[in-house]
């Protein structure tokens, strides 16, 4: 490193900065499904659904584990996530279709963060119906009365 002679002055006139949307920050998000795919490594033998996700504030994309050679619980888990992105965007969640099925679909996700071998990054957390279909339900479950009995 005899050659480094620090930052300070360094001319960055000619460097070229990738320009893009952020990563969504943590919290609840109306988002549209941009991509979704399979990407499989064969030397660990397993499969990841790889499902994009942004709005005007950015994106973000979320690996979920659909095939893992001896780790059940692992895919148990991802097949469980891909039904709910299926639920939540109005599919009866029995079968997963083609994947083009999940493209420009409008959901509502939460993104948190999750830390692991000491690195923290923002995750899905979870995904659900957008929050315009979740108010409607609540809508009209506000409008019945209330004629259960207190129990005090």
């Amino acid at each position: 490193m005899s050659g480094f002679m620090g930052l300070v002055g360094l001319d960055l006139s000619g460097v070229a900065v990738k320009s893009g949307q952020s990563i969504l920050d943590v919290g609840l998000h109306d988002v549209k499904i941009m991509d979704a795919k399979v990407v499989r490594n064969d030397t660990k033998k397993m499969a990841q659904l790889e499902v994009s996700y942004a709005n005007d504030d950015g994106k973000i994309t979320q690996w979920i584990i659909v095939y893992y050679e001896g780790h059940n619980q692992a895919v148990e888990i991802g097949h469980r996530q891909g039904k709910e992105i299926l639920l939540a965007m109005g599919h009866d969640g029995n079968e997963f279709p083609e994947f083009d099925v999940l493209k420009g679909k409008n959901v509502s996700i939460r993104v948190g963060t999750e830390t692991y071998n000491g690195n923290t990054n923002k995750r899905v957390k979870y995904v659900n119906p957008p929050r315009d279909k979740q108010a409607e339900g609540d809508d009209a479950d506000a409008a019945k009365p209330l004629d259960d009995e207190i129990p005090f």
